[in-house]
């Protein structure tokens, strides 16, 4: 089918459970904003040629300003790459981080996959929102799991030490930053020289 059925499916579907946990739909995007100045997103991305869809999720504190250091747009125009935390619903069909939903060769197909991401939307909505959702709390519980995760790449515990330090937890801010910077490549020096700033290192 083609990108009209989708679209039609869902507005009857899916779009219904964005309204009714407080988003605002324009298009494809729908925002809601939370206490604490928190902008949750989700974008719909449309692939007409290859007749997939993927839902786009992101958060962001207003506080942290541009991801990219830049002016940060007012939260009612944000977009999913605006934000700092980024991800997808994952319908899983071909690997374990396929994002992709068919448009399905037919009304009834497009309909079954708008339906599977109603089925998975609140499990998964609610595993990537929920450390975004309550500031300062889960803010300052994920900025800790944060500090003690060894996989976690150095630009995202870059994101976590700059949390911590607007919530004035100085100590987690450091310990972050130092678990970080190991772990960044040589190339990365403006990385490194932020992270170096969190631990008052003249670069």
């Amino acid at each position: 089918m083609d990108r009209k059925t989708i679209t039609s499916e869902l507005r009857a579907q899916f779009f219904p459970l964005l309204l009714s946990a407080g988003f605002v739909r324009q298009g494809d995007i729908a925002r809601r904003v939370l206490d604490g100045s928190v902008v949750h997103i989700v974008e719909i991305q449309h692939r007409p040629r290859s007749a997939v869809f993927q839902v786009n999720l992101g958060a962001h504190l207003l506080a942290l300003g541009d991801v990219a250091g830049g002016t940060l747009p007012a939260p009612q125009t944000m977009r999913d790459h605006d934000c700092a935390w980024r991800g997808s619903v994952i319908a899983g069909f071909r690997n374990a981080t396929d994002a992709e939903l068919a448009y399905g060769a037919s009304a009834h197909e497009a309909a079954e996959s708008v339906a599977f991401l109603v089925s998975e939307w609140q499990r998964q909505s609610q595993a990537f929102f929920a450390p975004f959702s309550d500031y300062p709390t889960s803010f300052l519980a994920a900025a800790r799991q944060a500090a003690q995760d060894r996989e976690r790449h150095p630009a995202h515990l870059l994101t976590w030490a700059r949390v911590a330090a607007l919530l004035g937890e100085a100590a987690l801010a450091q310990s972050i930053a130092q678990a970080a910077l190991p772990r960044v490549p040589e190339r990365a020096t403006s990385l490194r020289a932020n992270l170096e700033a969190i631990l008052g290192v003249e670069c």
